[in-house]
């Protein structure tokens, strides 16, 4: 078949599939996680939230691969801690990491922590472990001996101690020759040669300096603030692998200093923009998503080639194009969990119903009220100005920062439209370049992943109906892939083509004027406000994680904690939010100090000096409604 007649059938028969224009068809779904039930595979007494999705799609979405790859699935299962002859791996360190420990089940068939994924490359078949997106997006709460998990709420995770301490793990198992030949014997059998120790031991070396590097870049100084548990700053980790790492330019990095809180995902389908800042569309049709979820894989060990000759439009990476579509599909389906009275105190209905007095007032104009069965419409949200909001700033700064363009300059900023990317750029239209150079090396994959996401959300609009008349063509698909390699110009739908143009002008209209010499004045210095559905679940507060309760959001801030301690999974249903504790079993917790740079509570006062106490306690009431 010639790429005229792929390309016809392709863009006549699988985009009206994501546009839905044909006929109905009735699709079944499994019965949804019932409130309290024990969460499948977890450790100890757990329970489940109803928010609509099965225990397949948990299941799935804790385990399925997006094409992260961190080090060889083997090393991982076999690595020790650096000074224990424990695994890393093991649940009593993840626990201590706050990541969720999961039993062995046919959907994590070696037992390893929830986000933790297994994902092998299709032409070596090498087995890599990455972390997917619930390992940043799936919460727990205690509460008087008892665990609740959340799904696709924000993570009380140390990302960055679990950065150092797997280049610890690392460094010690190449440094002691006992630990390597504990490690030797389980990745590669205990009969195995000398040979091929020695190569495993220079690859072991060769992986450590890798991510040591990553460390490095994105922690230069050893007295930058931490992040602590449930932080991350992703946009920098991300921009630092796109400008330093896949540009091959190791001096061209940033500190990654700008932490955030990581924000819970229910609703996020929905949005027309997405991040803190808003910068990134959701649409069109969504190739939004595909995008927005390329770039979190490769600021998660993603792997990306840039060619170096500029007219090559197709770069090889590590995405999992269409597991991003299927992810998207079941973020799509999640809802926001409800205040579950059966384990915390009830709600006082009288007391909420006046504070939803005080939300109509100070509230409303920017986070809309979206009832639970309207969860699946879109929406709109409102971008307000940082000099506005008076928030911590440091993630805009960060994000308008410009630095060299090295390889990316010259080349188109949506690589098949838009203008040259300049010499001196933000990371933006660097990012948004690599990814969509991913995709198109998939065309095919990248329309599937679309249709997979706008499958969903037509269900979720139609009550359990989708449109659809065919299949999509996989072997058609495999050949046009490959085709579409060996050509510059050939290959890529121009259903896709027209999608990515409107993407372009959406973007483009959010991220103007981004190289104003002054950031903080620039129309793209906003920070997003979304519907407050099941913001109970969501602590700590601000963009920045900077406020431990939404009892001390409602205050002025200057009356907020100064400093504050996170990692206790202990909830306190009366302020909302985790109790604050030095230790939890003699280990420290980490020490949250809002002085530090990017750490500031300051800002979001509204209505914080108008409330009296006893008002204050009235829109808590209502808040945990939501």
């Amino acid at each position: 078949m010639d790429m005229s007649s792929i390309n016809k059938k392709v863009s006549i028969g699988i985009f009206s599939l994501v546009l839905g224009l044909s006929g109905c068809a009735s699709n079944q779904k499994a019965p949804p996680i019932e409130q309290g039930s024990p969460v499948f595979g977890a450790s100890g007494n757990i329970v489940n939230m109803d928010q609509q999705w099965s225990v397949e799609t948990q299941q799935s979405f804790y385990f399925t691969s997006q094409g992260s790859r961190i080090l060889p699935y083997s090393w991982y299962l076999n690595l020790e801690q650096s000074t224990t002859t424990a695994l890393f791996r093991d649940n009593a360190h993840m626990q201590s990491l706050r990541y969720l420990p999961a039993e062995k089940s046919p959907w994590n068939p070696d037992g390893l922590a929830v986000g933790f994924a297994k994902d092998v490359d299709s032409k070596t078949g090498e087995e890599w472990m990455g972390f997917n997106c619930a390992a940043c997006h799936t919460a727990e709460v205690r509460y008087r001996g008892r665990g609740i998990r959340i799904d696709g709420g924000p993570t009380l995770a140390d990302f960055e101690s679990f950065n150092q301490s797997l280049v610890e793990a690392m460094n010690e198992t190449y440094r002691s020759n006992n630990k390597f030949s504990r490690f030797a014997n389980g990745v590669l059998g205990k009969k195995h040669s000398a040979n091929a120790a020695e190569e495993l031991r220079n690859n072991l070396l060769q992986q450590t300096e890798v991510l040591a590097t990553r460390n490095m870049v994105n922690h230069p100084d050893p007295d930058q603030p931490h992040y602590g548990y449930g932080r991350v700053d992703a946009i920098g980790a991300i921009f630092n692998q796109i400008l330093s790492k896949f540009n091959d330019m190791p001096n061209n990095g940033h500190a990654s200093d700008a932490p955030v809180s990581y924000p819970f995902l229910w609703g996020t389908h929905q949005s027309d923009v997405v991040q803190w800042t808003g910068f990134a569309p959701n649409g069109p049709a969504s190739v939004g998503t595909l995008i927005r979820n390329g770039g979190e894989v490769l600021g998660v060990y993603g792997q990306l080639d840039i060619p170096e000759r500029k007219s090559k439009i197709r770069y090889p990476s590590s995405l999992a194009i269409k597991n991003l579509g299927e992810l998207e599909k079941w973020v799509a389906e999640l809802r926001s969990p409800i205040w579950p009275s059966e384990y915390f105190p009830a709600i006082d209905p009288i007391t909420a119903a006046k504070g939803q007095l005080h939300y109509d007032n100070y509230c409303v104009s920017c986070h809309q009220v979206m009832p639970r069965a309207d969860q699946g419409q879109d929406y709109k949200a409102v971008l307000t100005p940082v000099l506005e909001v008076r928030t911590d700033p440091q993630e805009i700064i960060n994000m308008l920062k410009t630095r060299p363009a090295g390889k990316f300059a010259g080349r188109k900023e949506f690589v098949i439209a838009g203008d040259k990317i300049p010499a001196q750029t933000t990371g933006l239209f660097p990012l948004v370049n690599s990814v969509i150079g991913a995709l198109l090396k998939h065309p095919w994959q990248t329309i599937e992943a679309a249709f997979i996401e706008n499958e969903k959300a037509l269900r979720n609009k139609n009550n359990g109906l989708v449109q659809s008349t065919a299949s999509t063509p996989e072997d058609d698909s495999e050949h046009a892939d490959a085709a579409a390699d060996d050509a510059d110009s050939v290959g890529v739908p121009p259903s896709l083509v027209n999608h990515l143009k409107k993407y372009q002008q959406q973007f483009n209209t959010l991220a103007q004027s981004v190289a104003e010499d002054s950031p903080l004045t620039s129309s793209a210095a906003v920070y997003k406000a979304r519907p407050l559905t099941g913001i109970w679940a969501t602590a700590p507060y601000l963009h920045n994680g900077s406020v431990p309760n939404l009892y001390e959001l409602l205050l002025p801030e200057e009356k907020r904690s100064k400093v504050f301690y996170l990692g206790n999974r202990e909830f306190d249903p009366k302020n909302v939010g985790y109790v604050s504790t030095p230790s939890v079993l003699d280990r420290k917790m980490f020490k949250f100090d809002t002085t530090l740079t990017g750490n500031s509570n300051s800002g979001h006062e509204y209505g914080t000096k108008q409330l009296n106490n006893v008002q204050r306690m009235e829109l808590l009431e209502y808040l945990k409604t939501l």
